[in-house]
Order: C-alpha cells, then sequence, then structure tokens
C-alpha cells in the first residue's frame, strides 16, 4: 500500500467518524470537533441570517411600526441614556399609542439594560446589536435543551433553524415589533417547564421561572410574558403535580415583575383591549404554516369579514417538511413510540387548549370577562407558538431516538442530512423574502423626525409612587427568592453528605 493511498483512507476514515459524530449524543474523537463545529457554524450562520434580515441595521424608521412607535421610543432611550436621566415621560403621547407620556406605563417598551448600547450605537445598528445579542442568548438557551434532551448535534440543528427563522419571529421583527426578540429567552421557559414535569421543582426553579419571565418583560414582551403565564395555568389544570410549582412560578413572575405592572395599571381604563381575532379556520392554521406569501398589499393584508388581521400576525411558516417534522417526531412518533416517556402526555391538554385558543373567537370569550392580564391579549393566532416550541422540543428528542434505534446507517444519515438542506432551502425562501428591505413593498415609508424625542420628565406622584411599589416589591421578592433558593441548596448539600 502506498503512502498516499494509506493517506487517503486515513483521511476517508476521519471524515466518516466525524460524520457519524454529528448522529450521536455522546460523540467521541473526531464526531465531538465536527459537532462543535456545527454548532458554531450554525451559530454564525444564524447571525448572518438575521444581519441580513435587518439589512445590517440600516432600517427605514418610516415603515409600519418602526414609524408608529418603536423608532420614537428608541430615540427616546437614546435621549435618556446619553443625557443620564431616567426614561419616565415622553414630550407627548404620540409614540405611546396616544394614551399617556409616560413611558413605563405602557407595557411593551424596551427597559433592558442593553438599552445602554444606545450611549454610542445609532437606532438602527442598536436594532441588529439587540436582536442578535438576544439570539445569543436564545442559542445558549437551545444548547442547555439540547443537553437536557441529549440531542445530537444534527438533532439539535433541526430544532435550532425552526425555532430561529420560522414565520412567527421573523415576520414580528421585521414589520417593527422588536420587542418581539424576546421570544429568543423562550427556550429557557420551555426547560424550566419540562423539569417540572419531571418533578425538578423547588425554590431555585422558581427563582430560575421567575427571572426568566421578568427579562422577558424587560424587553418589551409584554404578550409573550402574558401568554406564558396563561400556558402555566393550564398546565395546572392539566396536572395534579404541576399545580404547585404552577402556582409558584405564576405568583412570584407577578410579584418579580410588579414594576412593569403597576404603572400600565394606572392606564388600565384607556387600553384597547378589543379582541380582534384569530385564525380564520382550522384550515387557515395550516396555512399559516406551508404558505409562502409574497410581502405585498394583495396577499398581506386581510380582505375577509371574518379577521381584520394581517399575514403577519398569522404567519408561522415552517415549511411542509417542518410541519411534518414538528407532527410526524413531535406528536406522532413521541406518543406512538415512547410510551415510557410521559411528558408529552403531561404536555397534551395545555398545549392542545392553546391552539384551540387561536382559532376564530374562541379567546374573546376570555378577552370580555375583562380580567387583569387575559384580557390584554387581543390577537390569539399568537397563541400557538407555545404549542409549537414544546412540539419542538419533543421533535428533536424524537427524532434522536429514532436515529440511535435505525443504528448507524450511513444511508439514513446522509438522507436525514439530504431533508434537512432541503428543509433548511424552503425557510431560506421565507427569509429572502420577509426581510426588512422588503417592506417597502408592504408598506409607506412615511416621513418621521425622532429629534424632537427628549426626556419631559415632571412631577408624577401617581406615577412615581406606582414605580416605587413596584420596583420595590420586586427587588423584596428576588431577595426573598435567592435566600430561599440559597437556604435549599445548602439543605440538598446537607442531605447528600449525611446520605
Amino acid at each position: 500500500m502506498s503512502r498516499w493511498t494509506w493517506l487517503l483512507g486515513s483521511l476517508g476514515r476521519t471524515a466518516a467518524s466525524a460524520f457519524d459524530g454529528l448522529f450521536e449524543a455522546s460523540p467521541r474523537r473526531h464526531g465531538r470537533y465536527a459537532s462543535y463545529a456545527w454548532y458554531l457554524g450554525l451559530l454564525v450562520l444564524g447571525a448572518a441570517l438575521w444581519g441580513y434580515l435587518l439589512n445590517w441595521g440600516e432600517i427605514s424608521f418610516g415603515l409600519h411600526d418602526w414609524a408608529e412607535g418603536t423608532g420614537h421610543r428608541l430615540a427616546f432611550l437614546q435621549n435618556a441614556v446619553r443625557s443620564g436621566m431616567l426614561p419616565l415621560h415622553m414630550p407627548d403621547g404620540s409614540a405611546l399609542r396616544n394614551l399617556t407620556d409616560r413611558f413605563v406605563a405602557i407595557p411593551d417598551t424596551l427597559l433592558s439594560p442593553q438599552v445602554l448600547l444606545l450611549g454610542f450605537m445609532e437606532l438602527g445598528p442598536f436594532v441588529l446589536a439587540n436582536t442578535l445579542l438576544l439570539y445569543a442568548c436564545g442559542f445558549v438557551g437551545l444548547l442547555a435543551l439540547g443537553r437536557r434532551l441529549r440531542l445530537s448535534a444534527f438533532a439539535f440543528g433541526a430544532i435550532f433553524l425552526l425555532f430561529n427563522f420560522n414565520g412567527h419571529i421573523t415576520d414580528h421583527i421585521v414589520v417593527g415589533h422588536m420587542h418581539w426578540a424576546g421570544y429568543f429567552l423562550l427556550p429557557f421557559f420551555v426547560l424550566l417547564v419540562l423539569d417540572a414535569l419531571d418533578g425538578r421543582v423547588g425554590w431555585r426553579w422558581t427563582l430560575k421561572l421567575s427571572l426568566v419571565l421578568f427579562f422577558i418583560f424587560l424587553q418589551g414582551a409584554f404578550h409573550l410574558f402574558v401568554m406564558s403565564l396563561i400556558f402555566l395555568g393550564l398546565c395546572a389544570l392539566a396536572s395534579r403535580r404541576l399545580v404547585r410549582p404552577a402556582i409558584s412560578g405564576i405568583g412570584f413572575s407577578l410579584l418579580l415583575s410588579l414594576g412593569r405592572i403597576l404603572p400600565p395599571a394606572l392606564e388600565s381604563g384607556k387600553f384597547d383591549s378589543g379582541f380582534l381575532s384569530g385564525f380564520e379556520t382550522v384550515g387557515q392554521l395550516l396555512e399559516a404554516f406551508t404558505r409562502l406569501r409574497i410581502p405585498i398589499p394583495e396577499q398581506v393584508f386581510s380582505r375577509s369579514p371574518l379577521s381584520p388581521l394581517g399575514w403577519w400576525e398569522i404567519d408561522h411558516y415552517v415549511g411542509v417538511l417542518g410541519l411534518a417534522f414538528l407532527l410526524g417526531y413531535g406528536l406522532l412518533y413521541a406518543w406512538l413510540r415512547s410510551p415510557a416517556d410521559n411528558r408529552l402526555r403531561g404536555l397534551a391538554f395545555p398545549m392542545a387548549a392553546m391552539t384551540l385558543l387561536s382559532i376564530g373567537r374562541i379567546y374573546k370569550v376570555i378577552n370580555l370577562l375583562g380580567i387583569p392580564l387575559l384580557s390584554s391579549q387581543r390577537v390569539s393566532t399568537r397563541f400557538v407558538v407555545f404549542p409549537v416550541l414544546f412540539l419542538l422540543a419533543f421533535a428533536g428528542l424524537g427524532l434522536q431516538k429514532h436515529l440511535d434505534r435505525l443504528g448507524g446507517s450511513r444511508a439514513v444519515r446522509y438522507l436525514a442530512m439530504a431533508l434537512f438542506g432541503v428543509g433548511a432551502h424552503d425557510l431560506w425562501q421565507h427569509i429572502k423574502l420577509w426581510r426588512v428591505e422588503r417592506m417597502f413593498d408592504l408598506f409607506s415609508n412615511l416621513p418621521i423626525d425622532l429629534t424632537g424625542e427628549l426626556v419631559a420628565n415632571h412631577p408624577d406622584p401617581p406615577y412615581q409612587l406606582a414605580l416605587g411599589i413596584g420596583w420595590g416589591v420586586a427587588l423584596l421578592t428576588l431577595l426573598a427568592l435567592v435566600c430561599l433558593a440559597a437556604r435549599e441548596s445548602s439543605t440538598d448539600r446537607s442531605n447528600l453528605s449525611v446520605a
């Protein structure tokens, strides 16, 4: 055997070992290095795609919600950071739905620590940086979820693409719902709910859950915060063993977020909480996952008397292969082939209920009851993203179990990689259509002036009292949870030492 033949054979075996490692939950040597490269490649690819979606920070703030509020609010925050003043009052209420000049009294305003970047960044680059920062947090959350479920790099890649580039998240952000980037923190919520199903609950669990929902709220993702509470409430109805953690999680999450809840409560009678719509039919729900619409008025704006929603509130595009992956591995395979794993059964009711509430005007009944927070949800199509997130987790787990059952079949792995590529291609088609640059074809580019958005704080005792009480209670809640979690950890260590 010649030296070249030996070298080529060695390289071939190394490449094969590295490729096989992508499909193994615990890869060895070359497979482990290949998995690390795969994770890094996905992270960089995702960041590049979000840069492409947001035109690398070159955003026109005259388009749709960028013009109606987002641009003005960011300019106001920029002035607050650069002047060293608290962002309490805007010059008027035009960027706050004409309800008030109290900035924190609108629950979907951004108040997270990364606003400090506005001290040296312009608005467009900040939008990109903010999205990428939260995207990176979401990547860490997905990695933690993948490790929890013992997923291979390949199975992780499948849920990574569908989580980060489905129509729900891309559409919301590109039309100007910048606060929807709080969505990227939801893998931590999924992970904690799965922990609760497995009985891994206690004060540390409550602290983690409360902090996750608190940071989601800080991004201005008020609707995701409320939907998370709804999902927890449905979990309590579904399982007796989830009642206690759900009540604890909801209660402490509300207390920790009270600084963001009390100021809007002062304006509670002014908000337009009239219900708009869910999916018109079950057919439209299925269409939302597979129909690729061009962002032009004829295809996006509703002409139906049944719903006034634009397509960006309906779109959850994952493609036919993506939907088959979700339903096949996330539902059918998990239900039929893994009877010992009762996590799907434990979440079947809340997932089904959230899906049901997303259809038609079913949620309108709850909306009309006027229950605080619950009545704030006007667009129930958004609810279905929570069942999708848990289906993603179960689909990744089902895919991994299927790959493990099939053993090391190279043909199956080549086929799986080919299907991965085709599914990614479908998502790429949606990305090319729904990006910021294409919004000029959908919305009028309005002339706006952001120079007047200066901090205009003034004496406002009720508002200041609500802020003081809210953030004071939040601080006390955090301290109490930290102490209880620390004592719990100390008790656990003592029990281990005794054992």
